[in-house]
């Protein structure tokens, strides 16, 4: 029974298993850059060792990583009486045995987490604190059987999954005739108990572990689908994929449409599932400070506003040309009404004194019938074939500049704000004169940036009013001390630019 009046934590571990961290065979097992963002304390300076296939952690080294720490700080803490409510600790791992299921997966994924090996086991060196309880359970814990409740403070469960979707039911065992009766799977059979009775509107789920972009992404979609759970949290600095990019992309998705919150700090996470770290620097240093996915959310933002900017320019640009292409359109029509007329008046003509030719022959020579016959086919030949081709490239290649002009710029602004307009970049000088120069050279880079691709857009016929152009930079250099609008060598800046791009 739990504590009357407690709340309730669930701590939601994917795939902690030697094959995703330890085995170089497994296709599946993370780079080092991942392994070492959980695994190894980035401030004990070492790196990670290989003997033959297998990578070794010393266990001093592991003790101080990050997954470590988290893990002690809240399963440890249960252990040894600490913390508010009950810490449900449930570890899913891939467990795989020979079949038709397995098959399929192999084939996309290679051989991984085979049952009762050594990569299906738990990560060497943390086992007391994942499976604290002794020996791990074996056919009870497919069902997801609890095991010691350690004081009611903690109650560790162990689900293993053959299936990439951990939610699936699996084929019952005594089917009976006529139906294809199902059986929930062994997490959301746990899960069902652990959620009901209204308990999803306050337990707090954490999840952490790998891979981001496969396992994570589809355990939090299930989670989402089936309950209602009001605190939902994946961790950053816990979480990894094969890619950093996967890793946050998968995180962006998680945070958008799961609307499932991304926590990095590992002390915040600690707290958020009841427990209370008696020192914060303990869990702060090394790889839990890390704010990876803060960082790329940051950026997505900035670019979206960026792409935003650019369709609306084109946008803008496009109602601008549509009445000179209108007018174009009706001059070329009635050019090549005129060529018309003329290339067969001409041609008639041609035909009309050859026949007088014919008929009156001596009288009327064959060079008049011929030269108006080749300038009535070259209008017409102008007409239908060089002058349309003409113009549609010229509209293409207008189009496709300026389209490039806009990617381009996009992406100098999108670099520009994640590296340059920040307020690390400022907060970094101690005193108010380098906070100046510092933002005086930001605006300088962007001025640079504004005129480069002003110059580009007048090349094509769009150039800005001069109460416009760099309206946004120069009234930030205006606020400046001094506001002359002069840049640190002292000469004046006269490089138009527009507002978007400070």
């Amino acid at each position: 029974m739990e504590p009357a009046g407690e709340g309730q934590y669930i701590l939601i571990t994917q795939c902690l298993q030697n094959d995703f961290f330890l085995n170089l065979d497994c296709q599946l097992s993370l780079p080092e850059s991942a392994v070492s963002k959980l695994l190894l304390d980035s401030e004990g300076g070492e790196a990670l060792r290989t003997e033959g296939h297998r990578r070794v952690l010393p266990e001093a080294e592991l003790r101080h990583s990050p997954l470590a720490r988290f893990l002690d700080a809240t399963v440890g803490s249960r252990m040894r009486g600490h913390g508010d409510g009950v810490l449900h600790l449930v570890n899913v791992r891939d467990w795989h045995v020979p079949g038709e299921a397995y098959d399929l997966e192999r084939r996309q994924y290679g051989a991984h987490c085979e049952a009762d090996t050594w990569g299906a086991a738990y990560v060497d060196g943390l086992t007391d604190l994942l499976a604290p309880e002794a020996p791990p359970p074996t056919d009870a814990g497919d069902a997801g059987d609890a095991g010691d409740d350690w004081g009611g403070r903690l109650r560790v469960h162990h689900v293993r999954s053959n299936t990439l979707y951990d939610f699936q039911d699996t084929p019952a065992h005594s089917p009976g005739p006529g139906s294809v009766p199902r059986e929930p799977s062994p997490l959301a059979a746990l899960l069902d108990g652990l959620l009901a009775d209204g308990r999803h509107e306050t337990t707090h789920v954490v999840v952490i572990g790998v891979l981001t972009d496969i396992k994570i992404q589809l355990l939090l979609t299930g989670i989402r689908s089936r309950y209602d759970v009001r605190q939902l949290v994946v961790s950053d600095a816990l979480t990894a994929s094969r890619t950093l990019e996967r890793h946050l992309t998968a995180l962006d998705f998680c945070q958008r449409v799961l609307r499932t919150e991304v926590m990095t700090g590992l002390a915040e996470l600690a707290r958020f599932l009841g427990s209370r770290p008696d020192d914060d620097r303990r869990l702060t240093r090394g790889g839990g400070g890390d704010a990876e996915f803060a960082g790329y959310s940051s950026y997505i933002q900035d670019k979206q506003g960026i792409l935003s900017y650019e369709d609306a320019r084109l946008r803008d640009y496009r109602i601008q040309t549509s009445e000179r292409l209108r007018q174009a359109q009706r001059t070329v029509g009635f050019a090549s009404k005129f060529l018309l007329g003329l290339g067969t008046c001409l041609l008639l003509t041609a035909l009309l004194l050859s026949l007088l030719g014919v008929v009156f022959p001596g009288r009327v020579g064959w060079q008049s019938p011929a030269v108006l016959g080749a300038l009535g086919a070259g209008q017409i030949v102008t007409l239908f074939f060089t002058r349309p081709v003409r113009s549609v490239q010229d509209a293409l290649a207008e189009e496709t500049i300026y389209r490039m002009v806009l990617e381009s710029r996009s992406l100098k602004v999108a670099l520009a704000r994640y590296h340059v307009t920040t307020a690390n970049a400022l907060r970094r000088h101690d005193d108010f004169g380098s906070q100046s120069d510092a933002l005086e050279r930001q605006l300088e880079v962007l001025e640079k940036i504004d005129a480069a691709d002003f110059e580009r857009l007048k090349g094509l016929g769009v150039t800005p009013r001069a109460d416009q152009a760099g309206g946004g930079v120069r009234a930030v250099r205006n606020r400046l001390p001094g506001g002359s609008g002069r840049s640190r060598s002292g000469r004046t800046s006269a490089s138009p630019g527009p507002g978007g791009g400070s």
